[in-house]
């Protein structure tokens, strides 16, 4: 949920920031246009197949091959062989709950005001 929530902060923020051509929504808009077009069932399609592919990343670990949860062996710039994989996996929790908190914050705020960009940019 932390991973995802970091994510969803960027999304929030980056459509007040630099906008794409065509129609330009608030967050609750854009929700319920997307409901009503049915592309929240596209997300939970592709949102399944994903955790489909996973289950072998779980098949392995409870197997007893080592492997960690979340560990899908993904790091490009090599930080866990710097030593510091556990103070990085603290700190990646501890963004995850921040990242939690302000999505939940936000999403509360776009739901409550009537302003069709992000509330704290203009």
């Amino acid at each position: 949920h932390g991973r995802v929530c970091m994510l969803a902060v960027v999304g929030m923020i980056a459509p007040g920031i630099a906008h794409l051509p065509g129609r330009d929504f608030d967050v609750v808009a854009a929700h319920n246009a997307n409901l009503a077009n049915g592309a929240m069932s596209q997300i939970l399609l592709w949102t399944g197949l994903l955790e489909v592919t996973s289950l072998i990343a779980i098949v392995q670990m409870l197997e007893g091959s080592g492997r960690k949860p979340g560990d899908y062996g993904f790091d490009p710039m090599g930080f866990s062989k710097k030593g510091n994989t556990e103070r990085m996996a603290l700190a990646e929790v501890k963004n995850g709950r921040l990242a939690m908190l302000a999505f939940s914050g936000m999403i509360t705020q776009a739901a409550l005001c009537d302003s069709p960009t992000f509330p704290f940019l203009g």
